[in-house]
């Protein structure tokens, strides 16, 4: 058995790919699938602590943004992508706070500039992978994801890979992107399955089977320029 938890990069209801040809479910095991477009750490982290998985076989975890945040006062955890915050983003402009039924996040905005200002993504991150390679004795294999090079900022010497947590050595965004040409539309809304065109679901299935079975990967190269 393998439980599969994430943000887009796992939501089944991602995309209108056939569920059959989607990576996690071509991992020739049966899969538990926790997965929320636009979810954060903090809420894949809750659903792996709390018991909503057998303490047993195998884990694949994705790592949200770890700006995103999952505070009590949203609605749902698919509005944990509204409260990152960057330096010079423009709320009012923003595409997640301009969608109806997101008006009510602007009345934290004071709360959520103060506490982004206060607090370093990477700690969140950090104890993510902390928990995980701690509980990962009670596992076949632990496979933890990042989604972004920037996350590689968070890696720290002290958490490192062993035979049962292991920290993988690609990054799902530049797959994703990788696929988009460079001339791309800059209003191009993404309508892929969990940020994938099909070639590279089978790619990233194909990966993450080896990974669990300790082979190489090195002959694996995923598409570019798909769209």
């Amino acid at each position: 058995m393998i439980s599969i938890f994430g943000d887009s990069y796992v939501d089944p209801c991602s995309g209108s790919l056939q569920q059959d040809k989607r990576w996690y479910n071509n991992l020739d095991e049966p899969t538990f699938v926790y997965g929320l477009a636009g979810s954060s750490i903090d809420w894949s982290l809750d659903n792996f602590i709390n018991g909503h998985v057998e303490r047993t076989g195998k884990i694949i975890f994705i790592e949200s943004i770890p700006r995103r945040f999952h505070f009590e006062f949203l609605k749902t955890p698919k509005h944990d992508a509204a409260v990152m915050w960057e330096n010079g983003r423009s709320w009012e402009n923003d595409k997640w706070l301009s969608q109806p039924g997101m008006e009510y996040v602007q009345q934290h905005k004071m709360f959520i500039k103060h506490f982004h200002y206060n607090y370093k993504d990477y700690h969140k991150a950090t104890k993510a992978r902390c928990v995980l390679k701690s509980l990962s004795v009670h596992y076949d294999k632990v496979l933890y994801f990042s989604t972004s090079k920037n996350d590689n900022l968070y890696r720290t010497p002290y958490i490192q890979s062993n035979d049962k947590f292991e920290i993988a050595d690609i990054m799902l965004m530049d797959i994703s992107r990788g696929e988009i040409k460079s001339d791309y539309d800059p209003e191009f809304r993404d309508r892929r399955s969990n940020h994938f065109s099909e070639p590279n679901h089978e790619i990233f299935s194909t990966y993450i089977k080896r990974r669990f079975n300790n082979e190489s990967t090195e002959d694996l190269i995923f598409e570019k320029n798909l769209i």
